[in-house]
């Protein structure tokens, strides 16, 4: 049976960070993590063993991939404008796939040369990391004036490169156990999981449009999407395909089209301030636990892997960023290239977050001919870039974005767009 307890005393805790954080204006995520490590701190210093195995029990990969992780894609989603993301399909679509291989391979081969690790550990490290995280991003732009196109870029970045980072992470991974990798088949595989999940999430925004149009009530209008989160990201993983390709899929078609907006707007406003609600609670589980687990761990002996993974990571991002704009100029003229200060942000807002800490915990469980040594080592250097991105990718981008773009007046309505 789940222990709501550790799960209740997370979501009190986060309701006070949040408060605090907001009357100084302050990065809600960075203080999550700062009150989670200084929880571990204090549980290290008075031996509370029981507390940690509980609350960190709420980070394993099965309650973050088919509880949490649903409700934070889905949300996100229906916020994000289809004719927008139409315009700036492009860019995105560059950020996420060239985007997570270039990241594998670019900061695999070099810390496997620095560190003198097998080539494919250090490419299993660096796909581990390939993935940047939804929440602190969207926190960011909620907050700030940030342009709308801008928002939509990164926010669909981030959303769809998980999907393709980890079956890249699960490509290497096959490969470490297996010997051999096919490439035509891992190609074949990344299609199939694609277009499964994208076709389940067209064809659960589908039903939830014809349903959604006989509807009358807000609070079924409610239970729907509830439905339509957590049934087309499940359902896409039955059927052999990506849930985070289905969920992100229904979310933007049902944000978009789905819910009728002229007929009860009533109704959209109580499903997006739902979801909002939802989406809180499981950033604070997963961003007080990850604090709690950098507070736990022991770093200290790997703070030069750290440093050096954190270093490339930030090189291989703006290298990225930076060369969509000569390809964009290129491909499509003089107007093409985005704005100097949107690719800025761009750069900056690569920040890894909690799915590659879920995914390098797995390894502890999974059977690789990696020495445990190297596993360790792996682990410790995605938990200690995860703490590193967090504080200084928020805290820079959060700074550059007040400068060039100010801080909204009041903020964001929760209706969908």
């Amino acid at each position: 049976m789940f222990d709501f307890v550790p799960f209740l005393i997370l979501i009190v805790l986060a309701v006070l960070v949040v408060i605090v954080a907001g009357r100084l204006r302050f990065p809600y995520t960075i203080a999550l993590v700062g009150l989670g490590f200084v929880l571990g701190l204090v549980v290290v210093r008075f031996g509370f063993t029981t507390l940690p195995t509980s609350l960190t029990s709420l980070l394993t990969p099965t309650f973050f991939f088919d509880i949490l992780l649903p409700p934070i894609i889905f949300e996100a989603a229906i916020h994000i404008d289809a004719r927008i993301l139409r315009r700036r399909l492009g860019i995105v679509l560059f950020l996420v796939f060239v985007g997570v291989l270039f990241t594998t391979l670019f900061t695999g081969f070099l810390i496997a040369t620095l560190f003198a690790l097998p080539l494919l550990a250090g490419l299993l490290l660096a796909s581990i990391l390939s993935p940047t995280d939804p929440v602190a991003v969207i926190d960011l732009f909620r907050r700030l004036d940030v342009p709308a196109e801008l928002s939509t870029i990164v926010e669909s970045e981030s959303l769809l490169n998980d999907a393709v980072g980890v079956i890249v992470f699960l490509v290497v991974l096959q490969l470490l156990q297996t010997g051999s990798a096919n490439a035509g088949v891992a190609v074949l595989d990344f299609l199939r999981l694609s277009l499964v999940g994208a076709s389940v999430g067209v064809v659960v925004a589908g039903g939830v449009y014809l349903l959604s149009h006989r509807l009358e009530d807000a609070s079924a209008e409610t239970a729907l999407s509830v439905v339509a989160a957590y049934g087309s990201y499940l359902l896409a993983i039955d059927l052999g395909g990506s849930g985070i390709v289905a969920g992100a899929i229904a979310g933007i078609a049902i944000g978009n089209f789905a819910v009728p907006r002229d007929v009860r707007p009533t109704a959209r406003q109580t499903v997006a301030t739902f979801w909002k609600v939802i989406v809180y609670m499981a950033n604070a589980v997963i961003f007080l636990t990850m604090g709690l687990l950098f507070a736990l761990a022991d770093l200290g002996s790997y703070l030069v892997l750290i440093a050096v993974v954190f270093g490339v990571l930030l090189v291989g991002r703006a290298i990225l960023t930076y060369a969509h704009r000569p390809i964009a100029h290129a491909l499509g003229g003089r107007d093409a290239p985005l704005p100097g200060s949107w690719y800025n942000v761009i750069a900056l807002a690569g920040i890894r977050g909690a799915l590659p800490i879920v995914l390098a915990l797995s390894l502890l469980t999974t059977p690789t001919p990696l020495p445990h040594s190297t596993i360790e080592a792996i682990v410790a250097a995605v938990l200690g870039v995860a703490f590193v991105s967090i504080v200084f990718g928020n805290l820079a981008s959060d700074w550059y974005a007040r400068r060039h773009f100010g801080v909204r007046d009041s903020a964001p309505t929760d209706a969908l767009p």
